[in-house]
Order: structure tokens, then C-alpha cells, then sequence
């Protein structure tokens, strides 16, 4: 087991200089970890971990000179207390069969490096929080705009820092006329530039949403066909586990669809982190004569009783260290409410959670054929 107070040593091998540079930045961006070792092979990998002995590999299990489920074993045989994570693609054996050979945990190159380094903290349960910004004399009060403003520069580091990375990768493609690596990066700009752009709407909005100037435009929607849809879109993101829609039928509300889809999202993204890989989300829909009632539960570890009090607070995350802000539950319940309806939570610990958002119906009824 590796001290505290020491860093974590990390073996990267990737055949891709850009893929390596990118990751090496991503991950030394935290100050837990550090890069000892990088490979392009697996012959290398091999070698380089006799060497550098590391806590953790990061490992790309298409590496070129072997045959990866032949090399892992012999990996692990090399150093038999290093935690492996394995990035895998469409041509890569499954999770379950490298699991077997003696890799820790899978991340699927589709999900980009955003989630890399979560993974990588999975691996060290023990491993302490990130240390917070050294802080000369905090002020006695601090206002809201003020608490945003120091969060918003503490969050967009990571983001930027995946940026600039893929950048340095680009340039190195584009000097080497590597078509498919520019189409790569380029890609890989556009989904850092998009998170950074919603992370930066986020905080706006939560001074909105204080202000009591939070817009809705609002028009009527069917509500199960916008909750399929933002499932749909999801489906990248929900991996192994099954989402299902459980819904009588189809009905109208009057909602601003971009802001509900908004905390669907939130919800399900909340959902497939916190739940067990391969488990089942339930999305339920229901309706009486004056609210809309739309339920996720999730098969996670649920939320204690006496912390549902603060899932909703600004910046609150439960004691949670990965990647996040703390802002999503507390955006979403100001949508629900702005709407004029709510978001709740019913939980405890063990038995997973479910989160309804509750949107009022016209007296009337919207219903549709």
C-alpha cells in the first residue's frame, strides 16, 4: 500500500505519443499522481515496468508486439501490487475477460479523458481528497458571487488542462500529416470546449437562478417522448447499465423542454456514477389531474436520512472526491421550482435512491391520444 503522503506512481502505454502527452498531463494535473513511465508497446510496457515500478498502469490494451490477453497475465505476474486500467475500443476483448486476466477497472475510449481520472482514483480507495487551494486569511464574509467566482477558477483547471493537451497532440499530428489523429483531437477539443462551456453556464445560472431571473421559455411537450429522447442521448454515457422507461402514456406539459431535459440529465448521469456496472435505472412516469411525476431510481448505495437535508445545498457533494461541483442537484431543484414544481429525493443507505421531479398540469389536462 502506498503512503499518503506520497504520489502515485503511474506507468502510461499507449502507441500514440499524442494519447500519452495527453494523458500524462491530465493526470500529473492532480498533485496525487505522478508519471514515472510511459510505453508504445507492449515489449516496452514490459520493460518499463521492471523498471519504474508503479502503483497503477494505464494501460491501452490494443498495444502493438503481443497479444494483449497474453500480455496482461504476464504483466501482473511482473508486478503483482500495481492497479491496472485498461482503455478499450470497439476491438478489444471485453471488461469481464480482462478482468479476468488481472486488470482492475475498464474505461472505453469513447468516454474520453474526462473520466479518466475518476477511474484512476476508484483504484485507491484509501487515497486522500485533493488538497484544497492554500488560502492567506479568508475574508470573515463571503457573498455568493464570491464563493462562484473561486469555485468557477478552481474547476475550469481541469478542463483547460485537457485542452491545452489536446492542442500540443493536434500540433504534433498536423507535423505529421496524421489525418486520423487530427480528426481525433479535433474531437477531442470540441467535447473538452463543450464541458467547459456548460460548466461555465452552470455558474451563471446559479446567479440567475438567486436573482430570481432565471428564463424559462415554456411550450407545451410531451413528456415521455422528451424523456426517451434525452435517454437516447445518454445512451454513450449509461455504458453497461439498462435504463428503463416505465410510463402509461403519453402526455403534455407546459415545461421549457432544454431546462427539464436539463435535470434529466443531471439525474441519469447521477444515476449510472452511483450505480453498480450492469445494473438497472428506472425511469417512471405518472400523472394525476394537477402534477406530472417523473421518478429515477437508481440500485446505488443510497443517500443516509440525515444527509438528504444537504443534497440539495450549493457545492454539496456528500463527501464525493471525483470531478464534479457540487452544483447539479441544487440547479435542478431551482428548475423544478421555477417551474413551479419541485425535486425530491426518497433513500437510505443500502437500498439505492429515487429522485422525482414534480411538474404541475394545466387543471384541464393535457392529455394526448
Amino acid at each position: 500500500m502506498v503512503e499518503q503522503a506520497e504520489a502515485i506512481r503511474v506507468l502510461v502505454a499507449d502507441e500514440k505519443h499524442q494519447a500519452r502527452a495527453l494523458i500524462r498531463r491530465l493526470v500529473e494535473n492532480d498533485k496525487r499522481f505522478t508519471v514515472v513511465a510511459e510505453a508504445s508497446s507492449w515489449p516496452e510496457t514490459i520493460e518499463r515496468i521492471d523498471i519504474a515500478r508503479p502503483d497503477a498502469v494505464i494501460l491501452d490494451v490494443g498495444l502493438p508486439g503481443m497479444e494483449g490477453l497474453d500480455a496482461i497475465p504476464l504483466l501482473v505476474g511482473r508486478s503483482p501490487k500495481a492497479r491496472i486500467l485498461a482503455l478499450t475500443g470497439p476491438q478489444t476483448p471485453s471488461c469481464d475477460e480482462l478482468r479476468r486476466r488481472g486488470v482492475h477497472d475498464c474505461l472505453p475510449t469513447e468516454s474520453g479523458v474526462a473520466e479518466l481520472l475518476e477511474r484512476l482514483e476508484d483504484l485507491f480507495p484509501d487515497l486522500p481528497p485533493p488538497s484544497p487551494p492554500i488560502k492567506a486569511q479568508p475574508a470573515p464574509v463571503r457573498s455568493s458571487v464570491d464563493e462562484i467566482l473561486s469555485l468557477l477558477v478552481h474547476e475550469i483547471q481541469a478542463p483547460l488542462s485537457v485542452i491545452e493537451g489536446f492542442t500540443l497532440a493536434l500540433q504534433v499530428a498536423v507535423e505529421r500529416s496524421d489525418d486520423d489523429a487530427i480528426r481525433e483531437t479535433s474531437q477531442g477539443i470540441r467535447r473538452a470546449g463543450a464541458s467547459l462551456r456548460a460548466l461555465i453556464r452552470s455558474f451563471a445560472e446559479v446567479g440567475a437562478m438567486e436573482s430570481g431571473i432565471l428564463s424559462l421559455n415554456l411550450r407545451e411537450a410531451p413528456l415521455v417522448q422528451l424523456v426517451t429522447t434525452t435517454v437516447e442521448d445518454l445512451a454513450t454515457l449509461a455504458g453497461s447499465h439498462s435504463i428503463v422507461i416505465d410510463a402509461d402514456d403519453d402526455f403534455a406539459a407546459e415545461v421549457d423542454s432544454v431546462r427539464i431535459r436539463q435535470v434529466l440529465t443531471n439525474l441519469l448521469t447521477n444515476a449510472v456514477k452511483f450505480s453498480p456496472r450492469q445494473s438497472e435505472i428506472t425511469i417512471r412516469i405518472r400523472r394525476d389531474q394537477a402534477t406530472a411525476r417523473i421518478s429515477v431510481t437508481d440500485q446505488g448505495p443510497g443517500i443516509p436520512a440525515h444527509s438528504h437535508g444537504e443534497l440539495f445545498q450549493k457545492f454539496s457533494r456528500l463527501g464525493a472526491t471525483g470531478s464534479g461541483t457540487g452544483l447539479g442537484l441544487y440547479l435542478s431543484r431551482g428548475i423544478a421550482r421555477a417551474h413551479g414544481g419541485d425535486l425530491t429525493c426518497d433513500s437510505e443507505s443500502g437500498v439505492g435512491a429515487t429522485f422525482t421531479l414534480s411538474l404541475p398540469l394545466k387543471p384541464e389536462g393535457t392529455a394526448r391520444d
